[in-house]
């Protein structure tokens, strides 16, 4: 396998009654109590609820490099839909209930591809991500119960899934990667439309083993002291032990999200230093010999009808499409800086 093995995320030894899992899974949805908000929507009769997901679908899989270190390479699997509604998201064209280029999971195609890409060597783990994977907890289930190889699971999640929920995902997932955005409940409700998020998320947080588990903040102009600072210091009293990952953002299309100012990152930094977090960069973000900070990756997607969606683009590869003669074409409604290509 891989020759650096630090922090190594390994497969849990443990038995699991796969068929009580779906079987759970599926009394769930049905009525919905996977998240928080408890909609009970009822999905056999194609009600969508808050997250707007009737039927799960796959929004987009590929492998990447820009995890954490310990997670790269990951095979990525998004499942479409998602209990909140963050003013910057990068993936709000999938949040629809009928989202544009998405397909229904072939959990056994998704599995085999894993499968092959951890035995030979081009991936260190599965990662189930969205949206909110919760919310399609019955294909998550379903794509884990074949796998192969051993390939450890990865749950990436808003963590504001029911206690009933968790019960299922921590039979199967090896290891947690958990946004911690908001503290202010006033901030959540007007940045990602949830007033109780802090104590859901913090309830959460504290089921799962700290040894497996990775928590990442968001810093947002404006809601450093608010938000970010005692999103830390919460942190650093109840899991001092976990690896903390602070994410740049990327501006919404309404300016209501935008990148810290100098003195708020220089705050940032002095509360990590502080509270002695142990913080981990992704690749993307890791700084260059020669001190400059990297840039958000972005992402080409070519979905299943043919066309490229774009999302997440850093200034010169937005500059390069354009030479290439390829025309962007923005959509406020997604609220990040993507698009299509026509």
């Amino acid at each position: 396998m891989f020759s650096n093995m630090e922090d190594f995320i390994a497969k849990r030894k443990r038995r699991i009654d796969w068929k009580l899992l779906q079987e759970q899974a599926a009394e769930l949805q049905e009525p919905c109590r996977l998240c928080v908000r408890r909609c009970g929507a009822r999905r056999q009769s194609g009600e969508a609820g808050f997250c707007g997901v009737r039927k799960p679908l796959v929004s987009k899989s590929f492998i990447t490099y820009g995890e954490e270190p310990q997670l790269n390479p990951a095979y990525m699997l998004y499942f479409a839909g998602c209990n909140l509604r963050c003013a910057y998201c990068s993936n709000r064209e999938f949040l629809e209930p009928e989202p544009p280029g998405c397909r229904e999971p072939d959990a056994a195609r998704i599995a085999a591809e894993a499968d092959e890409a951890y035995r030979t060597d081009r991936i260190r783990v599965l990662q189930m991500l969205g949206g909110e994977p919760a919310c399609s907890l019955a294909a998550a289930v379903e794509t884990a119960c074949r796998l192969e190889s051993g390939v450890p699971v990865v749950w990436n999640s808003d963590f504001l899934f029911t206690e009933e929920a968790f019960r299922v995902i921590d039979a199967f997932a090896d290891f947690y990667v958990a946004d911690y955005k908001f503290f202010s409940p006033e901030c959540s409700f007007r940045l990602a439309g949830l007033r109780d998020y802090a104590e859901a998320v913090e309830a959460n947080l504290l089921r799962v083993d700290p040894a497996r588990l990775i928590i990442r903040q968001l810093p947002v102009h404006g809601h450093v002291r608010c938000c970010t600072v005692p999103v830390l210091e919460w942190i650093a009293r109840y899991l001092p032990q976990v690896p903390v990952t602070l994410n740049d953002l990327l501006p919404d299309a309404a300016g209501r999200c935008l990148p810290l100012d100098a003195e708020e990152r220089q705050l940032v930094e002095k509360t990590v230093e502080r509270l002695k977090l142990k913080r981990l960069f992704p690749v993307w973000n890791r700084k260059s010999p020669g001190g400059a900070a990297g840039m958000f990756s972005g992402e080409l997607i070519v979905r299943p009808d043919g066309s490229v969606a774009v999302q997440d683009l850093a200034g010169p590869v937005r500059e390069l499409l354009e030479k290439l003669g390829l025309e962007l074409r923005e959509d406020c409604r997604y609220g990040d800086a993507g698009g299509q290509l026509r």
